[in-house]
């Protein structure tokens, strides 16, 4: 028997709240949490009427500008302790309402009308009298009838992998509740015995009961898409890929696809093992048109220096722009350029500018690393010239100090780098999987003037730097101030020249010692979290 006849939809909006303060008016995604549902039983298109019940002046004024129908509720019926059933009886009886009835609780504001509107179809194509939705629980529970822990009884008959268990217990929500009027003055209660269940989508099961909760939701609302466009080849190394690799763990709140220009296959093999979202870009313009439509997103362009078309492209598919380390004329037409590496930036005043190693990025196995022990003698040297080492600077000069007595000397190798041959008394090693744990125990890196720096300086291991081309030469960081012992461009250093300043600070302890104070003074950690902020609130700028 159909549940036929019109439908009365409550939205009831109470002033108070336990677990959130004036809960229901408070702003999520810009608008008044109970807006949400209201707009929700809209879309629906089903109910013929809609009321919001509310002792609250704000939520009632906000009802009347916008055509929607309330009353007022009586102090007595605003409790903590009142029922949906009760709140639902006394608006059917002020309206003397004979037909089908919704409630539709504020706390679930991802319930869309689609979800709506299908729960409604089965409740008056079924029997049921009342219809609650619920969402599926795939953990293990246990259940005990007297709250003590000690006699809990499973609640499943096995230990599966609770993700592919079919075992299911349905958790009751009020995003959405059914009744028919009869029912609900004959029995005064919302659920019946003959109940019936419809299990929302998860990504609309978020319920709002607590602080914790409504930043959880307040997440949701403001998901965007991010889009993380980098070169990766032998010619510019993998730097910026891992930058971005970082910063997009960071950011997984929202969509992440990584469009790849110019980059070699050991880059599509790391992003496929890893699982990220990812394009090769072939049309900038094309690829683009191609990504998750979304009201909110930004592209970050981490390829050094753009160009102005490629910008203005980017700002027709209505990304907010952030290029990383960008010296190029199209910086000039980005939101915000972010250099770590530089202390100068676009001349636009409209262009925000984020300057110096407070922006540098670390992994996180660069976090919390014990205090540096800096040794009287240079017992240990890490080699380490970024994933591709055009220039082989890591073979001549793991050749060059090989001679030293007594030292431990590792080589090592990027993801996109040639191999070399074995060199007697050198330790070759490629892909480290922490590379924290070598740098820490090393008490000289030799490296370029990039990223690894920073690493070092998280490590306070003292830094002998060689650019690797003329660009990294200017980068910001390359002084004694900072605790690095700058050389100069790889090809134009000469061997005397390294083999001369490691013996100097081989027989230098005290300068050692004080270069692994500045370091630490260099970076404080922090650097990915403030991008990620940044880029967060750009998201929320952007909507």
């Amino acid at each position: 028997m159909e549940n036929v006849g019109k439908l009365l939809a409550i939205i009831p909006a109470r002033k108070g709240s336990k677990g959130v303060i004036r809960k229901n008016i408070r702003t999520i995604g810009g608008v008044p949490l109970f807006v949400h549902t209201v707009r929700a039983v809209q879309d629906s298109r089903c109910a013929d009427l809609i009321v919001i019940s509310s002792d609250d002046p704000e939520i009632c004024a906000w009802a009347e500008s916008h055509g929607i129908k309330f009353l007022w509720r009586d102090p007595e019926l605003a409790t903590s302790e009142t029922t949906i059933s009760e709140v639902a009886l006394s608006v059917i009886s002020e309206l003397s309402w004979q037909g089908n009835v919704g409630v539709f609780q504020p706390t679930s504001p991802l319930r869309s009308g689609l979800s709506i509107k299908n729960a409604y179809h089965d409740f008056i194509q079924s029997a049921a009298t009342t219809l609650g939705s619920v969402i599926k629980e795939s953990h293990l529970f246990w259940f005990s009838a007297d709250g003590d822990p000690e006699f809990a009884k499973p609640m499943f008959k096995e230990r599966v992998n609770r993700q592919y268990s079919s075992q299911a217990i349905y958790k009751e929500t009020g995003a959405i509740q059914f009744s028919t009027s009869e029912h609900l003055v004959a029995m005064r209660e919302i659920v019946s015995s003959n109940h019936k269940l419809f299990v929302l989508p998860s990504a609309e099961s978020e319920d709002i009961d607590e602080v914790s909760d409504f930043r959880a939701v307040q997440q949701i609302f403001d998901r965007g898409l991010v889009v993380f466009r980098f070169e990766a080849n032998k010619v510019v190394g993998t730097g910026h890929m891992y930058h971005c690799l970082q910063l997009a763990e960071g950011l997984d709140h929202h969509e992440i696809v990584f469009l790849l220009r110019n980059c070699d296959e050991f880059a599509v093999d790391l992003l496929r093992d890893r699982g990220w979202n990812f394009h090769v870009e072939v049309d900038l313009d094309s690829d683009l048109s191609k990504m998750p439509n979304c009201d909110k997103k930004v592209i970050v362009n981490d390829v050094l220096d753009t160009e102005v078309d490629e910008i203005l492209v980017e700002r027709l598919h209505g990304f907010k722009i952030v290029n990383i380390e960008d010296l190029g004329p199209g910086a000039e037409f980005a939101d915000a350029v972010i250099n770590a590496l530089y202390s100068k930036g676009p001349t636009t005043s409209s262009v925000v500018t984020l300057l110096g190693a407070k922006y540098a990025t670390l992994r996180s196995e660069f976090l919390d690393l014990p205090k540096k022990d800096v040794r009287e003698r240079i017992t240990k040297i890490l080699i380490s010239f970024g994933g591709t080492d055009p220039a082989e600077l890591t073979k001549r000069i793991a050749k060059l100090l090989v001679e030293l007595i007594g030292v431990e000397i590792t080589a090592v190798l990027g993801i996109g780098a040639a191999d070399i041959e074995p060199i007697e008394g050198v330790r070759i090693v490629r892909n480290i999987q922490n590379m924290a744990v070598e740098i820490s125990r090393s008490d000289l890196v030799i490296t370029a003037a990039g990223r690894t720096v920073f690493e070092a300086a998280a490590a306070a291991t003292p830094v002998l730097s060689i650019a690797q081309n003329v660009r990294e030469a200017t980068h910001s960081h390359l002084s004694m101030a900072s605790g690095v012992i700058y050389l100069g461009v790889g090809g134009l250093v000469t061997d005397a020249e390294i083999i001369d300043a490691v013996k100097m600070l081989d027989q230098d302890y005290k300068l050692r010692l004080e270069l692994s104070e500045r370091l630490l003074l260099l970076t404080d950690g922090k650097g990915a979290q403030r991008v990620c902020d940044f880029i967060d609130g750009l998201m929320r700028a952007g909507a």
